[in-house]
């Protein structure tokens, strides 16, 4: 794949970290560490919540295009050559798969700490003391973000004051200042609702917390996609309007293309866009109670369960009388379906693939495959049915019961959608549409971070101040640290290396927001910025435009702690290449070992 004038092609990459002849041999020899800087800086552009997009073609076939506007999407469709970039593609699907948010900082951060440990080992620093100071480091700044972390009861209340100001909220609620987080020397009022447990002990009344104030201030400019995730959580809860909460594992999404993006909806139940003919089983089974299967697994006839050995030199004979002149395959079909008949089964529930014929023969069943695991456990908990691995297995005992479904929209293409609802069930899927078929995927990926920002928000119980704000404490602290630390000389400078690493941080995302015309603009902007802290005249930085955003607590710590871990095993891994341990010598005690 190429990628358009946004950033380099992939074969650029390798050639962007070659070092020049005037390197020196610290420099030269660390190869890791400038590949991972390099590639890190070509993904800039997906720092902060105004991403661009980039768009990306194969050059063997122009026909196969997409457009991207995250760090893992672009990742996984380059080939990154060597082990650098494979390592940064497996740390960023793992901060990907948990919390849908929080690459981008990742990636900067494994760039420019990158950046950090080699201009340390051009200072003659070893590798041990850069990893310990470097860990002192994030200790510090992972401090700031305990001491400055606001809870969510807080933000709700702030917001309730600006938009209904009332004398009873008062009695309700008690709200500490959250607004100018520089007023306070990293030693913020913490409310005495900090933590779910907190709370209970010290107010038997639970603080109300508006969701919709939350999702407000972590929705980062997707206001769309996050009006989404509301209607989501209003399907879900069955409280009171204030107190409604997010339950990521019930909650789907469904992209079809076509309809514009103002067709786009939350449903109760679940949705899954199907072909016409597979649809056409749905017409014959409206408004009926159906009988419901779930498959864990394959439905086909060579399938077998995860773990499953087949026994060696052992040959199975099928009985012939039995089997006439049927193929295995086809004796499996009609056996698969004769079970289904009986046991009066209108809906089949499948994790994996299914068998194309099967599914062709299915005329009044509806087969739906590539469901999710979380899908096959609400439909078991609320019908009764229990999964099975194999169609053999099915018995009465495992047949759900009280399922019904329905077309959902006809589509001008090729498929329609068919939604398949249970009585008691709180799963709810996120119909995303769109004319522009390419920019589907980057919509689905809008929604679930949105989606997961505000389950980390309600999770954690508490944010942080967003637009780099609690980056700027981080500077404050790092160099607060190194004065109270003179004796320590080679410390000092790892930290002092770290804090202009935050200042590029925050520059960059005050650049790529459009708040700054340029990058030097915007480094001058958080260097007058932090000298006047320094002479104590906090202000807030750059203007008001950043009030009101905050950030997750759990998804910035882990996004900074992955980027350290990563730079600490690309440097690890350098080391022992350039050491080559000889026998007898004496150098592990610099290496980290997995």
């Amino acid at each position: 794949m190429r990628i358009s004038e946004y950033g380099p092609s992939c074969k650029q990459y390798s050639s962007a970290v070659k070092m020049s002849g005037s390197a020196t041999v610290a420099q030269r020899r660390h190869i890791g560490l400038q590949q991972l800087e390099a590639i890190a800086a070509s993904l800039r552009a997906f720092l902060g919540p105004y991403k661009r997009m980039k768009f990306m073609w194969d050059e063997e076939d122009c026909r196969d295009a997409v457009l991207v506007s995250t760090c893992p999407r672009l990742l996984e469709r380059i080939e990154l050559d060597g082990s650098v970039g494979q390592l940064l593609h497996e740390t960023v699907r793992a901060q990907q798969k948990v919390f849908h948010s929080g690459t981008g900082t990742l990636v900067f951060l494994a760039g420019v700490w990158s950046r950090v440990a080699l201009e340390c080992l051009n200072r003659g620093i070893s590798v041990f003391d850069i990893k310990a100071a470097m860990s002192k480091g994030l200790e510090v700044c992972l401090e700031v973000c305990r001491q400055s972390a606001v809870s969510v009861q807080d933000v709700s209340c702030k917001r309730l004051k600006e938009l209904k100001p009332s004398p009873a909220l008062k009695s309700e609620v008690q709200c500490t200042d959250v607004e100018h987080p520089h007023n306070l020397r990293l030693t913020l009022k913490h409310s005495r609702h900090f933590s779910s447990h907190d709370a209970q002990t010290e107010n038997t009344k639970t603080p109300v917390v508006d969701v919709s104030d939350i999702a407000e201030v972590v929705s980062h400019g997707c206001e769309a996609s996050m009006n989404l995730v509301l209607k989501a959580c209003k399907l879900q809860s069955t409280e009171d309007a204030q107190n409604r909460s997010l339950d990521i594992q019930k909650l789907v999404t469904c992209s079809i293309p076509g309809p514009s993006e103002e067709h786009s909806c939350v449903l109760r139940g679940y949705v899954v866009l199907l072909s016409v003919e597979q649809a056409s089983a749905v017409q014959r089974l409206q408004g009926q109670a159906l009988n419901i299967a779930l498959v864990n697994g394959d439905l086909c006839v060579k399938y077998r369960h995860v773990g499953f050995n087949r026994p060696a030199n052992v040959m199975h004979i099928t009985d012939c009388a039995n089997m006439s002149s049927m193929s295995l395959e086809e004796g499996w079909i009609e056996n698969a379906l004769k079970m289904l008949h009986e046991f009066s089964v209108g809906v089949v529930l499948v994790s994996g693939v299914v068998d194309a014929k099967l599914k062709e023969r299915c005329s009044n069943i509806l087969v739906v495959e590539g469901v999710k695991s979380s899908v096959l456990k609400d439909f078991s908990s609320c019908t009764g049915a229990v999964p099975v691995s194999y169609i053999t297995q099915l018995d009465e005992r495992c047949v759900g019961r009280g399922v019904k479904v329905s077309r959902w929209r006809e589509l001008c293409g090729e498929n329609e959608s068919v939604s398949i609802v249970t009585a008691s069930s709180s799963l709810v899927t996120a119909v995303i549409t769109s004319s522009v078929p390419a920019k589907l995927q980057i919509l689905e990926d809008e929604f679930w971070s949105c989606a997961h920002r505000l389950h980390w928000a309600l999770a954690d119980g508490k944010l942080l101040h967003g637009a780099g704000i609690t980056e700027l404490l981080c500077i404050h602290q790092l160099q607060q640290y190194k004065r109270t630390e003179m004796e320590k000389l080679q410390e000092n400078v790892v930290l002092e290396l770290m804090a202009k690493a935050w200042m590029d941080y925050v520059s960059t995302l005050m650049l790529n927001s459009g708040s700054m015309a340029s990058k030097a603009e915007a480094w001058t902007a958080v260097a007058h910025q932090m000298r006047l802290y320094k002479e104590g005249e906090p202000t807030v930085l750059a203007s008001r435009d950043t009030d009101g955003v905050y950030d997750n607590v759990t998804v910035k710590s882990e996004a900074w702690r992955r980027a350290l871990d990563l730079v600490f095993l690309v440097l690890q891994s350098d080391t022992e290449i350039i050491t080559g341990v000889g026998e007898g010598e004496n150098l592990y005690n610099e290496l980290m070992y997995l």
